[in-house]
Parts: structure tokens; sequence; C-alpha cells
């Protein structure tokens, strides 16, 4: 199995029971993390995301990427 074949097996397995799109307080279970650091990475950009409004969305890949340490959106 080649890198790129493990890559989309762990997307496939990582948080599996979240939707495609998640929330900042969704956000901040999946990674451990409190209010304070999440909107830091939202706002930085850090962590891409969609915002719609006063609400954020932030696709689950974006989440795997940053907790994966792939940078490159």
């Amino acid at each position: 199995m080649n890198r790129e074949e493990k890559m989309v097996k762990q997307y496939g397995l990582m948080f599996r029971d979240y939707p495609d799109a998640v929330t900042p307080e969704q956000v901040q279970e999946m990674l451990g993390i409190g209010r304070r650091k999440t909107y830091e990475l939202l706002k930085s950009g850090e962590l891409p995301s969609i915002r719609m409004g006063r609400l954020y969305r932030i696709p689950k890949l974006s989440v795997i990427d940053y907790l994966c340490g792939n940078r490159t959106l």
C-alpha cells in the first residue's frame, strides 16, 4: 500500500461519526482544545473554514489535515 492509499484509508477512518462539515464546538471535541484556541485557528486561517454570517463551518478534511500536519490545502 503506497502513501496515498494509506492517506485515503486514514481519512475514511478518522472522525467517521462526524458530518463532512463540522461546527467550532465539534472541532473542540475532535481536537480536544478550548474555545479560544479553536477561534484563533479559524481566524488565522490555520484551520480553513467557511463563514456564513456569524456561523463557521469547517470541512472535516481540514481538521484531519491540521491534525496530521498536512498544511497544503
